[in-house]
C-alpha cells in the first residue's frame, strides 16, 4: 500500500518533525510552540512607539515593555530549554528571539508614518501605519493558516497511518538528519528524554506575562484607535495561547501515556483564533486604506465638541459663539490616516452670516474638536444655508449647482478662508510681530479673503529662537535674526498661493510692525535688493545686506543709561514727552540707537540706513528704501511731533562722534502724507510670486497705530486692549503729552493724535486672583471664570455696601509696573470721600472674593485717571467720557469685566466688542491699503473706511456703558485712587527700590 504522507515524512515541517511518534508505552515530548511556526507566520511588533522621542507616552512605554520583554523571554526560554530538556521551550526561545529581531527590521518602514505633513503629503504619512497594520494582519492571518495545516498534517499522521511504519520513517528521517528538530527526535538506542516539569514554571510565566501585555496594548490601542497596536496587541495574546500550549504538552508529558495529540489539537484551536484575529485586523487596515468614513464613537465626540462651541456649556463657563445658536450641525464625515483624524463638518447657518461670522464660528468649532478629541488633526467646516436640505458632504465629489455649496473653507489649518468672490481688486496687509508674521487679504468692500501666518519658533528653520526671540541675559538684550524675517516673507506668500489667492489682483500692499525695532543696513544693501534672483529666497541672497543680523526687541532692556541721557537732555522727561509724545524707554529707538553706535562703533559707521521694523517690511517689498511712516517715527523719541521735523538735540546726543547730518541720511526723509504711494512692487515679487507690476506699495506703520485702523474709530472712542498686557488707545484732536502717557501722529489723518497708555499687569493680575478664588472654593477646572465673575458682579461698587463704609482701592502688580512706576507687589487702602481720609489695610482684605471686584475696579480707575483731560462730552448734560468703549484681546470675551469696564469708564453709546481676533493689526495694514489706493481726493480714511464699514458684521455691544448714579460713585473715588499712587510711588522713592 502506498501512503502519499509518509513519503514525505523525512521532510515534514518544524511542526509535524517534532510530533511524539510513540507507541502507547512510549512517551515524547510534544511540541508547544503551535500556532508560530516561522514557515507560516512571521510578525513584526509595532516600532511607531520605539521610534518616537516621547518616552513618557503610554503607547511608547507599553511598546518599549514589550520589547523587552520579547528578549528576556528569548534568553530565558532558549537558556530554560536546554536546561530542563524541552524542545516547546526552546521553539518558543526561538520565536520570541525571531520577533525581537522583526522589530528592529521594521523601524526604518514604520518611521515614515512619524513624519510630519509636508506640501506634496498635506495630510501627513499617517497612512504608512495603515500599510504596515495590512502587512502585519496579513502575516498573522497566513500564518494561522499554515499552522492549521500543519496541525490537519500531524493528526492525519497519527490517526490514518500504521504507527509501526510511522515510527520507522521517523527514525529515518533522525538517522537521515531530516527536520529543524530532529536532534531531539526518538531514537531506537536510547530512551525517551521527558522534559524536566520545571519547564512549566517558564511557559506559566510566560502567559501571565504576555496576557497583561495584551491587555494594557489592546487598550492603549483602543484609547488611540491605533490599527498597528491593535495588530501588536494580538501577537501578544497569540504569544498567550501558545504558552498555554507548551504548558499542556509539558504536563501531559507527565500525565498522559500517550499526549502526541496534544500538539496538533492545540495547534487547531489557535490556528482558528490567529485567522479570526488576523482577518479582523486585515478589514480594519484595509478599511482605512479606502478611507471608510470614521467610526459612531468619534462622530459622537466631534458633534458634542461641536455642539459645545456653538451653543457654549455654561455649567463649564464656555460662552456661545456669536449666531452658535442659530447654526445647526447637518452633518460629519472623516477619514481616519494612522492615529489621525481628517474631520468634515457640514454647518446650515443663515443665509446672511457674513465671512467674518463664519469664519468666528469656524474658528470656534475648529479649537474646540483639536483641543478636546485625541488625534484630530484637520477639521474642514463646509458651510450651508439652512434653508438648503439638499446639500451634503457627500455632493461634493460632483457638483453640477454650485448655488447652494461651499461659502467657506479653512485648508489644512494654515489658510484663512476662500469666498467666491467677485475678480475684483485685493489689499494685502502685513503684522511683522514679535513671535509671528500674518498676512492678509480683503477685498474693495473689505471682507477678509485670505489669511495666514508663520510662526517663528514653530517653522523657522536654523535659528533657535524661544518665542520668537534671542535673549543675552548678562546685558539683558532681547533681539531676533533679521534672516528669519526674509525666511517668513517666502513662506508665508507660498502659503497664500496654495491657499488659492491670486497675487495678480493684488493692487495694494501695506504692514505693520512692532514698535520701536530697528534694522542696519550697509552700503551693499540698496543693489542687493534690485538684483534678486527670483529662483531663489530672499533668506540667501540678503544675508550680506545688514550692518547687524539682529533687531533690538520692544522687550530689550538694556539701555538704562542712555534713558537717563535722553531724559536729561532737553530739561527732564516732562520736556522730552512734550517734544516726542513720551518720556525716554529702554526700548524707543533713539536710545537703542545710541547704544549701538557706543557697543558696534565699526558696524554703526558702516550702517548706511536706519530703518524700522514697519519700514523693513516696505523696503523688501518695495526693492529698495522705504521711508518711515508719520505715526511710527513717534516711537523713538527723535521726532520732534509739533515741529514735524527731527530734534537737533536729540540727534545730537544720538549720533555720538559721527554727527548730526550722517545720522539724518541714514534716518531718511519722513513724509507727511499717511498714505502716500512709495512706489509699484518690487520686480522679485512679480517674477516669483506672480504679483501684478502695478501693485502699489504704501508707508507701513507701527502695530499699535495699525491697531486703530481696524476699524474707523472716531475722535472721543476708545480702544482697550485686554490681553496679557493692558493697552489703551484714542484717536483724539487734543496733544497733551505727559511722562506716564503715549501720543503719536495719526497713521493716516493729519491733525488726529494717538493716545496710547500700556500696562503690563493686565490678564496675568487677573488670573492670579481668579486661581485664588478657584483654589478657595475648591473649582475643579482651575481656568474657569465662573466664580470670578460671580464674585466680580455680586461685589458692589468699590465693595461698598453702604455710603456710611469706606470704599475699598487696591493695586494688582505681580509684575514690576510701568504705570505707576512700582515694584512687585499688592495694596490695599479704605478711602472715604466724604472727609478725603485715605488709609492703608493691614492685610488683604477677607473675603479673598472680593478682590475679583477690587482689580478689575483698579485697573480701569488708572485708565480712566489718565484719560479724563482727553475726553469729551459726547452729548449735551452727560459728563466727558468716550462715546464707545471697543474692547478686543481675550479678555473681552468676557461679559462681567465689559459691564464693569462701562460703569468706570463711561461710554455714552455703550460697551463692544471688536471681532477681529487676534489679526487688528494686519487687517488695519490692509484697511490702510484700500483707503490709499482707492481715495478721492481729500478723503480721509475714517470717511472712506466707514462707508464701507458693516458694523453688525464686526462689532457686538456686549454691555451699556454710563450708568450715572455708578458713574458719579467711581468720579469720588478718582482722588482718593490718584493720592494711594502718589503715596506709594514717594514710600518707593524713599527705600530707593
Amino acid at each position: 500500500m502506498s501512503f502519499p504522507l509518509l513519503n514525505r515524512l523525512p521532510s515534514v515541517n518544524p511542526l509535524a518533525s517534532r510530533m511524539s511518534m510513540t507507541r502507547s508505552n512510549t512517551q515524547q515530548q510534544s511540541r508547544g510552540h503551535a500556532g508560530h511556526s516561522h514557515h507560516g507566520h512571521a510578525h513584526a511588533h509595532d516600532t511607531t512607539y520605539l521610534t518616537s522621542q516621547n518616552k513618557n507616552d503610554a503607547g511608547v512605554k507599553i511598546t518599549r515593555i514589550g520589547l523587552f520583554v520579547n528578549l528576556g523571554m528569548a534568553i530565558g526560554k532558549g537558556v530554560g530549554g536546554v536546561v530542563f530538556h524541552s524542545q516547546a521551550l526552546i521553539a518558543d526561545g526561538f520565536h520570541a528571539l525571531t520577533d525581537l529581531v522583526s522589530d528592529f527590521m521594521t523601524l526604518a518602514t514604520i518611521s515614515w508614518s512619524l513624519k510630519p505633513a509636508t506640501n506634496r503629503f498635506p495630510s501627513g504619512y499617517g497612512k504608512i501605519e495603515s500599510l504596515g497594520a495590512l502587512g502585519v494582519s496579513g502575516l498573522l492571518l497566513f500564518g494561522g493558516v499554515g499552522i492549521g495545516l500543519n496541525g490537519l498534517d500531524a493528526l492525519y499522521t497519527q490517526l490514518m497511518l500504521d504507527p509501526a511504519v510511522v515510527a520507522h520513517a521517523h527514525d529515518h528521517a533522525e538517522h537521515a538528519g531530516g527536520g529543524l528538530f530532529s536532534f531531539l527526535g526518538h531514537s531506537h538506542s536510547h530512551g525517551p528524554i521527558l522534559p524536566d516539569l520545571n519547564a512549566a514554571w517558564l511557559a506559566a510565566g510566560s502567559i501571565v506575562v504576555k496576557e497583561w501585555l495584551y491587555r494594557a496594548t489592546m487598550k492603549i490601542a483602543r484609547e488611540r484607535k491605533s490599527s498597528v497596536l491593535a495588530s501588536n496587541a494580538v501577537h501578544h495574546r497569540i504569544d498567550s495561547l501558545t504558552s498555554i500550549v507548551a504548558l499542556a504538552t509539558i504536563g501531559g508529558a507527565h500525565v498522559f501515556s500517550d499526549a502526541s495529540w496534544l500538539d496538533p489539537v492545540g495547534g487547531l484551536i489557535i490556528s482558528a483564533m490567529v485567522i479570526r484575529a488576523g482577518w479582523n485586523n486585515t478589514k480594519t487596515a484595509l478599511l482605512e486604506l479606502a478611507d471608510v468614513t470614521v467610526d459612531d464613537e468619534i462622530k459622537g465626540l466631534v458633534r458634542r465638541a461641536a455642539s459645545r462651541a456653538l451653543k457654549g456649556d455654561a455649567a463649564n463657563g464656555i460662552e456661545p459663539v456669536k449666531f452658535g445658536n442659530e447654526t445647526e450641525i447637518r452633518d460629519i464625515q472623516g477619514v481616519k490616516s494612522g492615529q489621525n483624524y481628517l474631520i468634515d463638518i457640514e454647518l446650515g447657518v443663515p443665509k446672511d452670516l457674513t465671512l467674518e461670522q463664519m469664519e468666528q464660528i469656524e474658528d470656534a468649532v475648529r479649537e474646540r474638536c483639536g483641543s478636546k478629541i485625541r488625534g484630530v488633526r484637520r477639521v474642514r467646516v463646509k458651510f450651508v444655508q439652512l434653508d438648503d436640505a439638499s446639500a451634503t458632504l457627500a455632493g461634493d465629489f460632483i457638483v453640477t449647482d454650485t448655488k447652494h455649496h461651499l461659502l467657506s473653507i479653512r485648508v489644512n489649518c494654515l489658510v484663512g478662508i476662500h469666498t467666491m468672490t467677485s475678480p475684483g481688486p485685493l489689499y494685502l496687509g502685513f503684522d511683522l510681530s514679535t513671535q509671528q508674521l500674518k498676512g492678509l487679504v480683503v477685498d474693495s468692500s473689505l471682507k477678509k479673503v485670505h489669511e495666514a501666518k508663520f510662526d517663528f519658533d514653530a517653522d523657522s528653520q536654523g535659528f533657535n529662537v524661544n518665542k520668537g526671540v534671542l535673549v543675552n541675559e548678562a546685558e539683558h538684550e532681547v533681539f531676533a535674526p533679521v534672516a528669519m524675517w526674509l525666511q517668513a516673507i517666502d513662506t508665508l506668500l507660498a502659503r497664500l498661493k496654495d491657499g488659492g489667492l491670486d497675487f495678480s489682483r493684488i493692487r495694494g500692499i501695506s504692514g505693520s510692525g512692532m514698535q520701536h525695532g530697528s534694522v542696519f543696513w550697509n552700503a551693499d544693501a540698496e543693489q542687493l535688493l534690485s538684483q534678486l534672483d527670483p529662483s531663489r529666497t530672499l533668506e540667501a541672497q540678503l544675508d550680506g545686506a545688514f550692518a547687524h543680523p539682529f533687531s533690538p526687541n520692544w522687550q530689550d532692556a538694556s539701555t538704562q543709561k542712555e534713558c537717563d541721557e535722553f531724559d536729561a537732555v532737553l530739561g527732564n522727561e516732562s520736556q522730552l514727552a512734550n517734544v516726542t509724545g513720551s518720556k525716554a524707554h529702554h526700548r524707543f529707538t533713539g536710545p537703542q540707537i545710541l547704544r549701538f553706535q557706543r557697543k558696534y562703533p565699526d558696524k554703526y559707521i558702516k550702517t548706511y540706513r536706519i530703518t524700522l521694523v514697519s519700514s523693513w517690511i516696505a523696503t523688501i517689498f518695495l526693492g529698495k528704501y522705504a521711508p518711515f511712516d508719520i505715526s511710527d517715527v513717534c516711537g523713538m523719541n527723535l521726532w520732534d511731533i509739533k515741529a514735524g521735523n527731527w530734534n537737533e538735540k536729540l540727534l545730537e546726543l544720538a549720533a555720538g562722534p559721527s554727527g548730526v547730518e550722517a545720522l539724518k541720511k541714514k534716518l531718511g526723509d519722513v513724509p507727511q502724507d499717511g498714505g502716500i504711494h512709495l512706489g509699484t512692487v518690487s520686480p522679485y515679487f512679480v517674477k516669483r510670486h506672480g504679483f501684478s507690476d502695478e501693485c502699489t506699495i504704501i508707508a507701513s506703520t507701527g502695530d499699535n497705530p495699525s491697531t486703530i485702523l481696524a476699524l474707523p474709530l472716531r475722535s472721543n472712542d476708545a480702544m482697550v486692549s485686554l490681553g496679557t498686557s493692558t493697552t489703551f488707545l484714542m484717536s483724539t484732536t487734543e496733544y497733551k503729552p505727559d511722562p506716564s502717557t503715549h501720543f503719536f501722529n495719526h497713521p493716516t489723518t493729519p491733525g488726529l493724535y494717538m493716545f496710547m497708555l500700556c500696562y503690563k499687569n493686565g490678564g496675568l493680575a487677573r488670573e492670579k486672583v481668579r486661581d485664588a478664588i478657584n483654589e478657595k472654593l475648591g473649582v475643579g477646572e482651575k481656568n474657569s471664570w465662573t466664580e470670578f465673575d460671580k464674585r466680580l458682579l455680586d461685589t458692589p461698587p468699590l465693595a461698598q455696601s453702604d455710603e456710611k463704609y469706606p470704599m475699598h482701592l487696591g493695586l494688582y502688580f505681580p509684575r514690576p509696573e510701568i504705570i505707576p512706576n512700582l515694584p512687585v507687589g499688592e495694596w490695599h487702602f479704605s478711602y472715604k470721600p466724604q472727609t478725603d481720609e485715605l488709609s492703608p489695610e493691614k492685610s488683604v482684605p477677607q473675603p479673598p472674593e472680593q478682590d475679583a471686584r477690587v482689580i478689575v475696579e483698579s485697573q480701569f480707575l488708572s485708565l480712566r485717571l489718565r484719560s479724563r483731560e482727553l475726553v469729551s462730552s459726547p452729548a449735551k448734560d452727560l459728563p466727558p467720557q468716550p462715546r464707545r468703549i471697543y474692547l478686543v484681546g481675550g479678555g473681552s470675551r468676557n461679559k462681567a469685566i465689559a459691564r464693569v469696564a462701562g460703569e468706570v469708564l463711561g461710554g455714552s453709546e455703550g460697551v463692544f466688542k471688536l471681532d477681529v481676533g487676534e489679526n487688528a493689526c494686519a487687517l488695519g495694514a490692509a484697511y490702510k491699503a484700500v483707503w490709499a489706493v482707492e481715495r478721492n481726493q481729500g478723503e480721509t480714511f475714517e470717511e472712506l473706511i466707514g462707508k464701507r464699514w458693516r458694523e453688525d458684521e464686526f462689532v457686538e455691544k456686549i454691555a451699556d456703558g454710563y450708568n450715572a448714579p455708578v458713574w458719579e460713585k467711581y468720579s469720588s473715588a478718582l482722588k482718593g485712587f490718584e493720592e494711594m499712587e502718589t503715596r506709594l510711588l514717594r514710600e518707593h522713592e524713599r527705600k530707593g527700590e
